[in-house]
């Protein structure tokens, strides 16, 4: 009996996975991604899928509806596992813990597992989330860009040389980041929810957001070493033969 094998996806809003996942030998692998069944469900209560344009009343059912999501998720990867088939884990990788904890579980049963993560800069995932079918609000999609890159160099010394970072920038992307710029260009204020209505309130946001561009500022800076996309396909190969 072959080993089984574990992938885990992972990149911000807009990074292309499922574009570059067609590119690379997965084929064997059944996909696991809460984000599926989540628009279906999405889509099943008449909602639709536009979470930025979503008001009070459904941005609450939408709540309700990830949750079953995510029930619905977990059950369709408890019976995968159980079964020993091969997975691809499909999600942002901005929480590492539970993560990594997955890895743990699944090498427990004798589970490979390898890291695909799909790279773009801030200004990219913001510019493709505006044309997604699920569209998110734009402090969320930076929100997960800042805390999915926070966890590049985790992800590298767990998964060691079966980590594979692949930048899907394109090549003219706007790489810089002025907070002042995205501002005017990706956040329509005048329609903006849950607005805090308290000075502390307002503080808290805004020493909340001042702090989040720090950090994106600052992960710009890095140089990560990324893997092109002929090397990926080669060490993908290498994993499942």
């Amino acid at each position: 009996m072959s080993t089984p094998q574990a992938i885990f996806m992972a990149g911000p809003a807009g990074a292309g996975k499922s574009f570059v996942s067609k590119a690379l030998p997965l084929s064997k692998f059944k996909v696991i991604n809460v984000d599926d069944t989540y628009e279906d469900l999405l889509k099943a209560a008449g909602i639709g899928t536009k979470i930025k344009d979503f008001t009070p009343d459904q941005l609450s059912q939408a709540a309700k509806l990830m949750s079953q999501a995510q029930k619905t998720t977990k059950d369709k990867y408890t019976k995968a596992f159980k079964n020993l088939k091969d997975i691809i884990i499909d999600g942002t990788g901005a929480a590492s813990r539970p993560l990594l904890k997955k890895k743990t579980e699944l090498e427990a049963l004798g589970y490979e597992t390898m890291m695909i993560m799909i790279y773009v800069s801030p200004v990219t995932s913001l510019e493709r989330n505006v044309n997604r079918d699920r569209s998110l609000m734009p402090g969320q999609v930076l929100n997960t860009w800042e805390k999915v890159n926070q966890n590049i160099e985790t992800y590298q010394q767990a998964f060691g040389d079966k980590f594979i970072l692949i930048n899907n920038d394109p090549k003219d992307a706007d790489k810089s980041f002025n907070p002042e710029e995205i501002k005017r260009r990706f956040f329509d204020t005048s329609k903006a929810k849950g607005k805090p209505k308290t000075p502390e309130e307002i503080a808290k946001r805004k020493a909340e957001v001042e702090a989040m561009n720090k950090n994106i500022q600052q992960l710009l800076k890095q140089k990560p070493k990324f893997t092109s996309k002929d090397q990926a396909i080669s060490k993908i190969k290498a994993f499942i033969k």
